[in-house]
């Protein structure tokens, strides 16, 4: 495919090096230095010049182009890009990132032809409402063809002779392990230990109950939650959980941003200024009986402190929310639950878009270690080969039964087909699941 991308900042240069492997690159940004850098270490065509100006648009006038993405800062600048583009260019599809929540709300996007938009401040605070209903769960992911769920759980008891055959049943089957920074694909009765992370798909009632044996630590429930930081994350987060039924306290070192959230949330949620470095506000303020914390600031140094200062106080539901994809093997290593922070959801976010199609459902996880693929199965009775490829497993759910697509069978709809595979094997596991 060709891929015009507008913005080489942090998410466009991964766009851009990710993308670049299997289809033709143009990304274009104001900003000659980082385009001279992205140059160096992937095989892109960079156009310097300001995506809002239409002359810059100038060579590549009358081609025709697959995707557009539109992922600078500025939700203005994506927006008016991407009309740009379309007068200069022939552009199939155009996929932009947006932040403000009016843009989430409205109807603009579509009328302007926007394809997709990407909202990963909204996204970032789903993850975390979803925790509510799950809270020995690291990570909850949902699907549009299926009621199963992809749910990873951290393994904090002490059980002997676990495995992966004494986990599955019938409803629910382990589907990835994380385990000393190596995540792969489950191939047999391997073998698990405390501290690793298993990723579980099925029915949410039977993950639960095997939930309830892996990890004994975390709260049954999650109703009193404490935020630090109110920058526009923070507060986006606090207004998701608030519909949630939540209580909130929201701890901020400055006053402006202290009242700026005052007024967002009207005082539905408590508002502390505070330098942070106090122990004692966990007692005088009661944050020691928080069932969980969210470090939500854009510093994931600072958001790994407050994680460890949290379980020192004896929190056990800590979350730091990742900004830089480098800090995630150590965010999991130190016992920190981790959440996708809104650079990184958007990246994320947009490769599953591109990925997936109105049958074909696309998504990573294990920080992109693992990708996942969801069909549904439409026409009448067929047969079907087995998946033959080292490091990819699928599953058969039919009938309320989910069961290893292991051999040559015969499948009656409706049925769903899931794939679990390493992120190298996506294109070979892309080839098959397009031909069911």
């Amino acid at each position: 495919m060709d891929i015009i991308i507008a913005g080489a900042g942090r998410v466009g240069f991964r766009l851009a090096k990710s993308l670049s492997e299997n289809n033709n690159v143009i990304i274009m940004d104001k900003n000659e230095q980082a385009l001279e850098k992205l140059q160096e270490s992937i095989d892109v065509l960079t156009i310097p010049g300001d995506v809002q100006d239409p002359k810059s648009y100038k060579s590549l006038e009358n081609r025709s182009i697959d995707i557009f993405i539109a992922v600078t800062d500025n939700d203005e600048i994506n927006l008016i890009s991407s009309i740009i583009a379309s007068e200069k260019i022939d552009v199939k599809r155009k996929i932009i990132r947006l932040k403000k929540e009016f843009f989430a709300r409205s109807s603009i996007a579509a009328k302007i032809g926007i394809t997709d938009a990407v909202f990963p401040y909204n996204l970032t605070a789903k993850s975390l409402v979803s925790l509510l209903d799950y809270p020995m769960a690291n990570n909850v992911k949902s699907f549009a063809q299926t009621s199963n769920k992809l749910i990873s759980v951290k393994i904090e008891s002490d059980i002997q002779e676990l495995s992966v055959f004494k986990i599955d049943n019938d409803k629910a089957k382990v589907v990835g392990i994380d385990s000393g920074k190596r995540f792969y694909i489950p191939n047999g009765d391997e073998r698990l230990k405390k501290g690793d992370m298993i990723y579980l798909f099925g029915e949410d009632n039977a993950i639960e109950e095997i939930s309830k044996s892996l990890n004994k630590t975390m709260p049954k429930k999650i109703k009193n939650v404490a935020i630090f930081g109110a920058d526009i994350l923070g507060i986006e987060i606090a207004k998701a959980l608030i519909e949630q039924k939540a209580i909130i306290k929201i701890i901020e070192k400055d006053i402006q941003k202290c009242k700026t959230a005052s007024e967002i949330l009207q005082n539905r949620v408590t508002i502390i200024n505070s330098k942070y470095g106090d122990f004692r506000l966990y007692d005088d303020e009661g944050l020691k009986n928080a069932d969980m914390i969210i470090a939500s600031t854009t510093n994931d140094e600072e958001n790994i402190i407050k994680c460890i200062e949290a379980k020192e106080q004896g929190v056990q539901k800590v979350i730091a929310i990742n900004n830089d994809i480098e800090h995630y093997n150590l965010m999991h290593s130190l016992g920190i639950t981790v959440v996708r922070g809104p650079k990184i959801n958007a990246f994320y976010s947009i490769m599953e878009t591109i990925g997936s199609s109105s049958v074909i459902n696309e998504k990573l996880f294990c920080g992109g270690s693992g990708i996942c693929f969801i069909k549904e199965l439409r026409d009448d009775k067929r047969v079907i080969n087995p998946l033959n490829i080292n490091g990819a497993i699928a599953y058969i759910v039919s009938n309320n039964q989910l069961d290893i697509f292991h051999k040559k069978q015969t499948i009656e709809n409706p049925a769903i087909v899931a794939v679990f595979c390493l992120a190298q094997k996506r294109e070979e596991v892309r080839k098959w699941i397009n031909k069911l």
